[in-house]
């Protein structure tokens, strides 16, 4: 076994590796359907007032294959053993409304406003490098237009400039968190062509 079989096995690992560095196991189904159009980063940048400090939109739209839909990431978003195990961060996620959040090892903490499964999920968010008081809110809708197509439409909302301690990169630290902590690693994890 080992003679023969680590061959084989090094051989499945490098063409695994090579399929999720170019899109995953969808990305040539989704490429055939043109359903979905590679990951768009058009993270828009329209800035808003609050009482302290000038605040920042966030906006992200996925459209994702997936086997099950708009429910089964609506549940991946919601579920704490499925955010430990695609950002590998200890996780607390209330699925009620008015129930706590605390994610990336507590260092975004917040609460559930409006949830509907599989189809919206509303939350204030903040982080603990933040000056008090300030919170953003996070606006994910899932639609279904066919079986198996999800569009995942991100809203994050009232994200300061600037951080308690002057740090003018807030903004851009929260759409790379977004992209790369959170629909990369449920892409590199799931599979799904977010």
């Amino acid at each position: 076994m080992v003679k023969k079989g680590k061959g084989v096995v090094l051989e499945k690992v490098r063409v695994f590796v090579e399929a999720m560095a170019k899109g995953g196991p969808c990305r040539d189904e989704l490429e055939n359907k043109k359903v979905a159009p590679k990951w768009v980063a058009a993270a828009a940048a329209a800035v808003e007032k609050t009482s302290v400090l000038p605040a920042v939109v966030v906006k992200e739209k996925k459209k994702v294959k997936t086997k099950e839909g708009a429910k089964d990431l609506y549940e991946i978003l919601m579920d704490e053993n499925r955010w430990k195990g695609f950002t590998q961060s200890n996780a607390k996620i209330s699925k009620d409304v008015n129930g706590p959040i605390s994610v990336f090892d507590g260092s975004v903490t917040g609460v559930n406003v409006e949830l509907e499964e599989g189809k919206l999920i509303v939350q204030k968010w903040r982080f603990g490098s933040w000056s008090d008081g300030l919170d953003s809110t996070v606006k994910i809708t899932f639609e279904e237009p066919e079986p198996g197509v999800t569009i995942v439409n991100l809203t994050h909302t009232d994200v300061p400039e600037e951080d308690r301690y002057g740090n003018a990169t807030v903004v851009e630290n929260t759409e790379r968190g977004w992209r790369d902590l959170i629909f990369h690693r449920i892409r590199a994890v799931f599979g799904f062509g977010m």
